[in-house]
């Protein structure tokens, strides 16, 4: 079975995203609500949790092999602990004295490493401490006066978790210090008691709706479930992440190119749609006047390079510090925009639209996409399905990877055994006929339906 990409050129479907919060915060919208692309879903204002190591060979005094980790160990990767719980116990010695060691924090178990004897525990940040006041003076046994004279740290300046904030030496010639409990800035040096106040920064997170539909589930502490019906148009490659402004469409035909001339002050805030190629200069120039996307059939890969000022990751993209989002719906070089895509684009011009350029082509495909909310302007009508198709010969499929990478072609036959392919492998294979009447053998995993 090959599953069908929830759209490449649909008139009315039905869509979901769910809108989710990388850390726990407050959601700020109600099941059923009505929201815009703009409109707040959630908001969280604090920062991820801080990496704690723990080596356990300094817990036990001794190096530790892979096999006693694995004894020693009373959690798993994915495990949550609170603080002061034994994470691990060993039994040591003559008097098989039991040795333990604790986490220092609340978290989850994030990786554990037998061959170092070391775990990685990642703070829950809200148990975190928002701030510390550190009795510097009284650790030291110092007048309170002079506290400035020990401090290796000013206010403002940021200290991790275990850092040195004050030192002072000792009667035997050594160092006495005094750490911070927590990561985060100096906020206060008070003379008067004697302390040193660090504040843990607050980085709020918002997180918005990107579609405009209705909010038809809610996620506790993480955000919601926004519902829409529109048209949708799926791209085989993207750059940038997620826009919304009105849809431009400049270009005449899905053969004419976006030039830099067709680009004007007027496209600010709007999503451009040329035909069969977007060249930089018409890129730069989107940038340059405000656009918040561009839709085109092609592109190429050293003007995408140039753009973003390193080599284009076409595995992964949608990272990009990049105030623009690009949706390729072709391929790369100049390639004519499918006509029916083209012609759906020119039917909503001047619609509300979203863009995302996020593409993965690895394991968890992901693909830009480009979303007209309740772009029919009715509720009637029934809804594109979103099912699973069997192959058949007569298909019109387009491949997905290389080396035919957004090449479109149809399935003249599909072997019933795996084939061996160009890198070795044998896997599950489609016959192609590709539209220059080239014949080729793809793996399936490679194409995608028309």
């Amino acid at each position: 079975m090959v599953r069908r990409h929830e759209a490449e050129v649909r008139e009315r479907v039905l869509i979901r995203r769910e809108r989710y919060l990388p850390l726990p915060g407050e959601v700020l919208v109600k099941r059923g609500q009505e929201v815009s692309p703009d409109t707040l879903v959630a908001k969280s204002e604090v920062l991820p949790g801080e990496p704690y190591v723990i080596d356990l060979n300094a817990g036990f005094h001794k190096r530790l092999t892979p096999e006693e980790v694995d004894r020693a160990a009373l959690k798993r990767v994915g495990d949550r602990v609170t603080t002061h719980e034994v994470i691990a116990r060993m039994v040591k010695g003559a008097f098989a004295d039991v040795l333990v060691v604790k986490s220092p924090v609340s978290g989850t178990v994030e990786f554990i490493s037998r061959a170092y004897g070391r775990v990685l525990i990642r703070e829950d940040p809200r148990s975190a401490l928002p701030m510390a006041i550190i009795p510097v003076a009284k650790q030291l046994q110092v007048w309170p006066g002079s506290l400035r004279m020990y401090l290796t740290v000013r206010e403002g300046a940021e200290v991790r978790q275990g850092g040195v904030v004050a030192a002072m030496p000792s009667a035997l010639g050594t160092l006495e210090y005094v750490y911070s409990p927590i990561s985060g800035l100096v906020e206060k040096v008070c003379s008067r008691s004697g302390t040193v106040t660090v504040v843990r920064p607050a980085r709020p997170t918002m997180l918005d709706a990107y579609i405009g539909g209705t909010v038809t589930d809610l996620i506790p502490e993480r955000g919601a479930v926004i519902e829409t019906k529109g048209a949708y148009v799926q791209g085989i490659f993207g750059l940038g992440g997620e826009h919304h402004g009105l849809l431009s469409v400049v270009a005449r035909g899905p053969g004419e190119p976006l030039t830099d001339g067709m680009v004007t002050e007027a496209h600010a805030g709007k999503v451009l749609v040329g035909g069969s190629h977007v060249p930089l200069a018409a890129l730069r120039k989107a940038l340059a006047v405000g656009a918040v996307g561009v839709v085109a059939g092609g592109a190429d890969v050293a003007d995408l390079s140039d753009l973003i000022g390193q080599p284009i990751g076409v595995a992964v993209t949608g990272q990009e510090d990049l105030d623009l989002t690009l949706l390729i719906t072709e391929g790369f070089g100049s390639m004519p925009m499918a006509a029916p895509t083209f012609a759906l684009l020119q039917r909503h011009d001047g619609a509300v639209v979203s863009i995302n350029g996020a593409t993965q082509v690895r394991a968890g495909v992901v693909r830009p996409e480009l979303i007209i909310p309740r772009a029919d302007g009715s509720e009637s009508g029934p809804l594109a399905p979103e099912a699973e198709h069997q192959l058949a010969v007569g298909m019109r499929v387009r491949v997905v990877r290389k080396p035919y990478f957004g090449l479109w072609g149809t399935v003249t036959g599909l072997p019933t055994e795996p084939m061996a392919m160009e890198t070795e492998a044998r896997l599950k294979a489609v016959e192609l006929e590709l539209e220059d009447g080239q014949r080729v053998m793809v793996p399936e995993a490679n194409i995608e339906l028309a």
